[in-house]
């Protein structure tokens, strides 16, 4: 049996909460994905470097929490979607569900030249110093560039 047919019952198996985060994230990766394909850098960084809604910014407990949610559907919504989604849409993404709950993330571009792989780039997006996602490989990249700047 393919794997995408278990999909439906592994989803409503979630609680409301997740089943919603996994459809925001779905929608958010997506729509990185046809960004990078249409837009160019100067356009998107103006989309990087927009303030967070207003709203109440959680406490400590709760930032963990939303990291750890944001993460989770990011991860998981990237696994499911048709094509590879590479850390660039996926750390759009994340800093956009973040900044849609008022909170503040940084979006960091960086470069490297690795043995096995030679020059290449990495997106990675952090919560302060606390890692949303992409941020396991960061320490391998100089950074570039971070949004907002």
């Amino acid at each position: 049996m393919p794997r995408w047919t278990k999909l439906p019952g592994k989803f409503l198996r979630q609680s409301a909460e997740r089943r919603k985060l996994l459809v925001e994230a779905c929608l958010y990766l997506i729509c990185a994905r046809l960004m990078l394909l249409l837009l160019s850098f100067r356009q998107l960084t103006r989309f990087f470097n927009r303030s967070p809604a207003k709203g109440i910014v959680p406490a400590s407990p709760e930032r963990a929490r939303l990291r750890q949610d944001v993460r989770w559907a990011i991860t998981r919504a990237a696994e499911h979607l048709p094509g590879e989604t590479a850390c660039f849409p996926r750390g759009i993404a994340a800093q956009a569900m973040f900044r849609r709950r008022g909170c503040h993330a940084t979006l960091y571009y960086g470069a490297a030249t690795l043995p096995q792989k030679g020059l290449t780039a990495h997106v990675w997006v952090l919560d302060g110093t606390e890692g949303i996602v992409g941020h396991q490989a960061a320490k391998d990249y100089r950074i570039i560039a971070h949004f907002p700047g």
